[in-house]
């Protein structure tokens, strides 16, 4: 079932920060140039700099030789100037960058703590901010660093390749970097050696979605067995990629709560092999789709380079990407009916603080993400695929049109009566609906005293929660999953929001608050069944 990576996904996820998804980090870009590098105002471009789509960065210096990002919840490894371990101008083989470096760091308890390791690359990447250059990274990183400074006085980031624990699927003898002198992820690091920084798991934030990769080589191209060797085939860190497809030419991506634009091989918009402009990649493929209002939607946008980077698979190729973005794509299906995605060059909305003429983008063959390679720049031309959150709601036509919405219309308040109740229910949760005046609650209800019909103004005309909204959005969906999920794992108390209507969660009838409520919540989201629920009366333990 489409759900089961849902559920497995949602139980790793420590809090939505936007919709019912985890927000990943802003790329921090906050000024706009057009295609000839001049800086422009970026009302109404679009661009990444106009949009400032993500979570802002925030990072907190622990005292102790560490930093952690507030966003994801990952712990990072400070580098210094003292001629130290943490050294930044140290540099390793990949062998040894694990071996070596996060061994030593193991052995010693840095920090108190014997779990680092090294980054994927889509952790290592999720620090680089493409705003500033050499380094490309926020403060946290680089500040008060001089000779001699140790890390507990300073922090460091060489402006250069920097390991990760991911190897290239394509030719697995080269493991992907970041550089961090601009912020490109590429494979095959020159010299074979470059510097690390390592990381380990916190228990806060919100996890990124996870790399993909799950098998493992050596040096040589050969497959390994993956245990012991703290390769990303081995830890597999993150959330579990898992994309629910819309029926309508949509997926979502459950991880991130982004709604992705498929692509089909149809001649029309969505076609795979349209090529476009960076200028027009906004003004002729997402104006197109706004225009229309694809997908009962006109807030679509262009992805900025951190989102676009997010739905690379790290263990496929040609295309890297999940089956939720290739499947059944033949000639003349239309975005309905399959899932497209060409083995090129996709645009960002980010462009290149560098070389500003330039955009960055992702090449969808292998997942190298670059800004330097297309010969013309921003005026050559590349494929595209729009985005929009989740969390937004301009819809201009009916909720039928999108699974994700369509359930708003199957509730109504009068759904849900008293017999889902407790008969300890108080006048202040009565089970009446606003349609009933004040005098009729106080001669229902089962506990109270009936003297409250002097006082009941305020208390009795509230209007009953619908069967399975403990969110009290007004519908039932996988926001209220995911809230579920996370109550049923420890990671959310009840009572508090945004679990705040409890009462209304047992909707499977098993006199329990737990994942198989949550399934049955998603189900009813994405119309596998239906929503008109009838709980089962549920307290808090």
């Amino acid at each position: 079932m489409r759900l089961v990576p849902f559920l497995l996904g949602v139980v790793l996820l420590l809090g939505p920060r936007s919709g019912w998804g985890c927000q990943l980090p802003a790329t921090d870009q906050t000024t706009c140039w057009n295609s000839s590098g001049s800086v422009i105002p970026c009302a109404g471009t679009g661009e990444d700099g106009d949009l400032r789509e993500g979570a802002p960065l925030a990072y907190v210096d622990n005292g102790d030789g560490t930093v952690t990002d507030v966003t994801t919840g990952l712990m990072w490894e400070k580098l210094s100037h003292d001629g130290t371990v943490h050294d930044d101008h140290n540099t390793y083989t990949w062998a040894n960058a694990i071996s070596g470096h996060v061994a030593t760091l193991n052995r010693t308890n840095f920090a108190r703590h014997n779990d680092w390791r090294l980054p994927n690359v889509r952790e290592l990447l999720s620090i680089v901010t493409y705003q500033n250059l050499l380094p490309t990274v926020a403060p946290a990183f680089d500040n008060h660093c001089s000779s001699g400074c140790d890390v507990t006085r300073c922090s460091c980031t060489f402006s250069g390749d920097t390991w990760t624990s991911t190897s290239e699927a394509d030719s697995p003898s080269n493991q992907w970097f970041v550089d961090f002198q601009d912020g490109q992820v590429g494979a095959g690091l020159e010299h074979g050696s470059g510097p690390v920084r390592a990381v380990r798991d916190a228990s806060t934030g919100c996890s990124l979605p996870a790399t993909g990769q799950t098998t493992c080589w050596d040096s040589s191209r050969n497959v390994i067995p993956c245990a012991g060797t703290g390769q990303d085939g081995e830890l597999r860190k993150g959330a579990p990629l898992a994309y629910v497809d819309n029926g309508n030419g949509t997926v979502t991506d459950l991880n991130t709560g982004l709604v992705w634009e498929k692509l089909s091989d149809d001649g029309t918009v969505h076609d795979k092999d349209n090529l476009y402009t960076w200028a027009d990649a906004f003004t002729a493929h997402v104006a197109t789709l706004n225009g229309m209002s694809f997908a009962g939607h006109t807030d679509w946008r262009l992805p900025n380079v951190r989102e676009l980077q997010a739905i690379v698979d790290y263990q496929t190729i040609n295309p890297a990407v999940a089956s939720a973005f290739n499947n059944n794509c033949s000639r003349g299906c239309q975005a309905t009916t399959c899932s497209c995605t060409a083995s090129g060059d996709y645009w960002s909305s980010t462009s290149s603080v560098s070389d500003p003429w330039n955009a960055w983008y992702v090449r969808f063959s292998y997942g190298r993400v670059d800004a330097f390679g297309r010969t013309g720049g921003k005026s050559s031309a590349a494929s595209v695929r729009a985005v929009r959150g989740a969390s937004t709601s301009n819809t201009t036509t009916s909720s039928t049109s999108s699974t994700t919405t369509s359930t708003s219309t199957t509730q109504a308040p009068t759904t849900t009566t008293s017999t889902t109740r407790a008969p300890t229910t108080t006048t202040t949760t009565s089970t009446t609906t606003t349609t009933q005046p004040p005098t009729t609650t106080t001669a229902t209800s089962t506990t109270s005293t009936t003297t409250t019909t002097t006082t009941s103004t305020t208390t009795t005309t509230t209007t009953l929660p619908i069967c399975g909204d403990v969110n009290g959005d007004g519908v039932v969906n996988i926001g209220d999953a995911l809230v579920i999920a996370q109550f049923d794992v420890g990671l959310r108390q009840c009572a508090v929001a945004s679990f705040s209507q409890p009462t209304v969660c047992d909707v499977n009838g098993d006199g329990a608050c737990n994942i198989g409520d949550a399934l049955k919540m998603a189900q009813c989201d994405v119309g596998l069944i239906g929503c008109a629920f009838t709980c089962r009366s549920f307290a808090c333990p």
